[in-house]
């Protein structure tokens, strides 16, 4: 009898001095048992929100840079470059073209090696660290974005005003002011619907521009390209820093990378154009 009661549990020194550790007591096996279920119920939260989880799609994605690239760069600057490089304003693109491929590029690249939302900043966080370089960098992408953001807006609200109101000052603003509040809101809804939009948009403003295209090919005077009619040098490199503008879609291009099934597809993508 006195045996009986004190031979130990089968199995029971075993898992006692497993790696020298003392018997677990019931607190410790109560908080082993919780930690248990929460990551059962992690687990069944993930699987029932990531199971619907759907990816934007390549065409979508450079559509939404596409977009960025006629929308700002085109119907906002064309302008404004061509008052400073006149006739040679289709130089002034070429140059600015040259520049953007090479950055595109490495932007390909960097965006299927790092696929986030965080985009340049990412990147610059990876190459430097979380460090005075990287937080200066991040401030002054900000501070020109919300300054691209106003500039659009107010180029927006001038051609609506124009277009709907007389072009009266006022209705302007409130067009510029409207717009921007559309676009916050749908850009807090998702990526998805961003991208629908973004290719409604595209469509339309591609037509748009095919038809002005085709209207002044139709009409081209050619003697208007003269290079004697070119401003000097200078003002045509001048005026690349105001048409580069219109390549920088890869960059917003770079902040989907997180909603592709297959960012590294980028890359391949990209060396196949440079190949080219």
């Amino acid at each position: 009898m006195q045996d009986k009661e004190t031979s130990p549990e089968p199995g029971a020194a075993q898992r006692a001095g497993d790696a020298g550790q003392a018997p677990m007591t019931a607190a410790d096996q109560l908080e082993v048992k919780r930690r248990k279920e929460d990551a059962a119920q992690m687990d069944q939260t993930e699987a029932g929100s990531s199971s619907p989880k759907k990816y934007l799609t390549m065409r979508q994605a450079a559509f939404i840079g596409i977009g960025a690239m006629v929308g700002a760069g085109i119907f906002a600057l064309l302008g404004a470059a061509g008052e400073v490089a006149g006739a040679a304003v289709w130089l002034s693109f070429l140059i600015a073209g040259a520049i953007a491929t090479l950055q595109g590029y490495s932007f390909a690249k960097l965006g299927a090696r790092y696929p986030t939302a965080g985009g340049l900043l990412e990147y610059v966080a990876k190459g430097f660290g979380d460090g005075h370089f990287t937080g200066i960098t991040a401030w002054l992408t900000y501070s020109a974005n919300a300054i691209v953001t106003a500039m659009v807006a107010v180029s927006f609200g001038s051609y609506a005003s124009a277009l709907f109101a007389g072009e009266n000052a006022v209705w302007a603003k409130v067009f510029a002011a409207l717009i921007i509040i559309v676009m916050t809101v749908v850009n807090i809804v998702g990526s998805k619907l961003v991208a629908n939009a973004q290719t409604v948009i595209v469509y339309v403003v591609l037509s748009i521009l095919t038809f002005f295209a085709v209207v002044t090919i139709a009409n081209m005077n050619l003697s208007l390209l003269a290079p004697s009619g070119y401003p000097p040098l200078r003002d045509i490199v001048s005026s690349v820093a105001l048409t580069f503008f219109a390549f920088l879609g890869f960059g917003i291009i770079t902040f989907t990378a997180k909603d592709l099934a297959e960012p590294s597809r980028w890359a391949c993508s990209a060396r196949s154009r440079w190949s080219r």
